[in-house]
């Protein structure tokens, strides 16, 4: 363990109450970069960007105005405005000093628009802390491993930033570590391609009881080696990505080491390498909802082996629900899937969801699961999952793929399709392959395939009102 790393989990020697300013300085407070930031969409959209009106409030606007964009001042007992308390808002000098000097229990640090560089800055066991940019943007450093080296916080916010990474060398890890209480990320943006094999946030939430929100988090420049979100196995608590942008990055959202409670809702995520979303779960399981996603344009082909869409790769169960998947362009590299029941995974369900597949990939794979522990690598769980049913309702899976199979069931019983249409009308494309599962079952379905609308290879599959012509 490096000596950034073991800091994570001391408390920091200096802690000092800051001066108090007036609550008016902070009207706007949570202000995002309008170039980036990204609002919920709708199934099938870009996200577009927001305009910044430019326009202030008052103190009390502050206060009262009920909205995700703002922070109450009177949450907190002392209020440090860092400009006016010495921070250089020109980018040219860090700000490490003052920050360190003001940093505390119950202290909310506000940053006036402005570029204010900042070192390394390690923030541990701090109580109500919030750290509110309005339309500020934090210089990183170069040539740093670890940046931001928060851990055993409760009641974090931290918001309306931009992450400037775009220099030279600039590829710093930002480690967000929270234990008890209520935790927010919310309207922050890293700008900058990254060339090194670095992260940009390592998360955990290591008290049960406690929670983590990542809310319009926008990571949309990718990188050509370096990972986006990674969430670290003893990561136990509830863990929640709303609305947040990930694009073009060597890996997708990675949160499928996390044994607490997770839920990814909303967002776009595209043309990430190994997965758009990866989720785990534990035993306590997992949310997808309403998420986009697409692989349409594969930037440096080369690093992203597999562009996965939505894979569950370890955990007891997950729900996939209202999402909208589309594999479009795979040009110099491959995909196993547009959803992905991994063999470590145990009971899957997909409501309500739409898959498109203009290339020769599954658009769902459902494989065999694991019978042992051993020789697995399964750091969420410490058992197998009792259950490993698959259950899809309302899917609806269309494109043009010429070959292959749209849904591959590989030795998992008991998988069962209700209100299924798949569409592939070109070439000799199958709908469905089951091989060596039993109890499988197909009711109301519409399969308009140029192959076969069921292969089986010593499996059994039970069919029920399926129809070989209709559209979806």
């Amino acid at each position: 363990m490096t000596d950034d790393e073991s800091c994570l989990t001391r408390r920091a020697a200096l802690r000092a109450a800051g001066a108090t300013i007036a609550a008016g300085a902070l009207a706007g407070c949570g202000g995002r970069d309008p170039e980036t930031t990204t609002r919920g969409t709708t199934a099938g959209e870009t996200p577009t960007a927001e305009p910044t009106t430019g326009s202030t409030t008052t103190a009390s606007e502050t206060t009262t105005r009920s909205t995700n964009d703002l922070v109450d001042p009177t949450d907190y007992g002392t209020v440090v405005n860092v400009a006016e308390a010495g921070a250089d808002a020109s980018g040219e000098e860090p700000i490490n000093p003052v920050v360190d000097e003001h940093v505390g229990d119950d202290t909310l640090l506000y940053f006036p628009s402005g570029r204010y560089r900042l070192d390394g800055w390690r923030v541990t066991d701090y109580s109500n802390l919030a750290v509110v940019g309005d339309d500020a943007a934090l210089v990183a450093p170069p040539d740093v491993n670890y940046w931001l080296m928060w851990g055993d916080l409760e009641d974090l916010l931290f918001a309306g930033f931009t992450i400037d990474c775009r220099g030279k060398n600039v590829a710093p890890i930002a480690h967000v570590g929270v234990a008890g209480g209520d935790n927010v990320v919310r309207d922050v943006t890293v700008r900058g391609h990254r060339h090194a094999p670095k992260t940009a946030f390592e998360v955990e939430v290591t008290d049960p009881e406690g929670s983590l929100l990542f809310d319009r988090l926008s990571l949309p420049d990718g990188s050509t080696t370096g990972h986006s979100v990674y969430v670290f196995e003893d990561s136990v608590g509830e863990l929640t990505f709303k609305d947040c942008r990930i694009e073009h990055w060597k890996e997708g959202l990675y949160a499928a080491y996390h044994q607490g409670p997770l839920r990814i809702v909303g967002g776009y995520y595209a043309n990430n390498g190994i997965e758009q979303v990866r989720v785990g779960g534990g035993t306590a399981g997992a949310v997808v909802k309403d998420v986009t996603v697409r692989v349409d344009n594969p930037r440096q082909a080369q690093n992203k082996p597999n562009m996965r869409g939505i894979w569950a790769e370890e955990g007891a169960h997950v729900r996939i629900e209202n999402c909208d998947i589309a594999l479009t362009d795979l040009t110099g590299t491959y995909s196993s899937g547009g959803i992905v029941i991994e063999k470590q995974f145990g009971e899957a369900v997909v409501e309500n969801t739409r898959v498109r597949t203009d290339v020769d990939a599954y658009a769902l794979s459902v494989r065999k699961p694991i019978e042992s522990m051993k020789g697995q690598t399964v750091p969420s769980m410490d058992h197998l999952p009792k259950r490993t049913r698959f259950t899809a309702r309302n899917l609806r899976i269309e494109g043009t793929a010429a070959s292959g199979t749209a849904i591959r069931v590989n030795e998992r019983d008991d998988c069962t399709f209700e209100n299924l249409c798949v569409q592939h009308p070109e070439g000799d494309r199958d709908g469905l392959l089951v091989e060596e599962a039993d109890g499988c079952s197909v009711t109301d379905a519409t399969i308009d395939v140029s192959g076969e609308a069921v292969v089986t290879e010593e499996a059994t599959v039970a069919t029920e009102r399926l129809r070989r012509n209709g559209s979806c």
